[in-house]
């Protein structure tokens, strides 16, 4: 098979020289050239995969969260097969993937895996995603980019962002939420999660039912307070989260008392008083 390697040359703190350095070997057991290097934008980024999924058999997106939603929302992953190479911070689909070791262990992992079918999200037609938020994340992220934009990085501006989230920002709404034809009234939303795998960034185990090939949604619904989201916090890092409403489904509408923030994929997303999700079953063909 053929690949290509594409990475974002303005995400993360690793300068354009390093992030090629890092991936030399890993384009060596791929037998692949690094491109994307280049480019100056996301709408940049976007056109040089659409290009190279033209061109190559698998497409090998070399970074974050973020870059690796940018690559399956410029092309159709359901007819171009991807892989991933992890060089984020909190590398969530590192988790979903079960990957283990360095850069060049992963690169054999692809070489010599197969192609795996996996379920992606439908977010109000205008997303693809495999982990999607409204409510306490969405502006969760927005505070972690206007921290990063002003230098920090790492886990500890991610909790920084949490806590003042959580402690100053956030404003709980209501909620009335359809699943399947089933409704719920929240009174005091704190963040309705839909994903197709059990993790967020940095190994949280949010959701741990989730999974990526089974045809359904998986919602978990939190309105808890201090304690609680506490103590959901401690068990996601070490046993998987164990509070809030569990769901699954294959369609998922949202209705908001106030316009909330949506993320998607760990990256920042629209605000809307109203939400539709929705299955896309087999959406996503993974070299792994």
């Amino acid at each position: 098979m053929r690949y290509a390697i594409i990475t974002n040359p303005a995400s993360g703190r690793m300068t354009v020289d390093r992030k090629r350095s890092e991936l030399a070997k890993a384009a060596q057991i791929l037998d692949a050239q690094i491109h994307g290097l280049d480019t100056g934008s996301t709408q940049e980024l976007v056109q040089c995969a659409q290009e190279l999924a033209a061109r190559y058999d698998i497409l090998v997106a070399a970074g974050g969260d973020g870059t690796f939603s940018d690559i399956i929302n410029a092309i159709d992953p359901a007819q171009t097969p991807v892989a991933y190479l992890p060089l984020g911070t909190g590398n969530a689909m590192r988790y979903a993937l079960k990957y283990k070791g360095d850069l060049i262990d992963i690169a054999m992992r692809i070489r010599d895996g197969r192609i795996h079918n996996y379920d992606l999200i439908n977010c109000d037609d205008k997303k693809r995603a495999f982990t999607v938020s409204v409510g306490f994340e969405g502006t969760v992220i927005r505070l972690r980019d206007r921290y990063v934009a002003q230098g920090a990085a790492g886990f500890k501006t991610y909790l920084k962002a949490v806590l003042n989230s959580y402690l100053k920002e956030y404003k709980h709404a209501g909620a009335r939420i359809t699943i399947d034809g089933e409704v719920f009234e929240i009174k005091n939303l704190l963040s309705l999660m839909i994903v197709k795998h059990p993790y967020y960034g940095y190994g949280m185990n949010v959701v741990p039912g989730a999974r990526f090939d089974d045809r359904r949604m998986h919602i978990c619904c939190l309105d808890s307070g201090p304690f609680k989201s506490l103590i959901g916090g401690i068990t996601a890092f070490t046993i998987g989260n164990r509070i809030g409403q569990y769901y699954t489904g294959s369609r998922l509408t949202v209705k908001l008392d106030r316009p909330l923030a949506l993320q998607y994929n760990g990256n920042s997303g629209w605000e809307a008083d109203a939400f539709t999700f929705k299955v896309l079953p087999g959406a996503l063909k993974i070299k792994c």
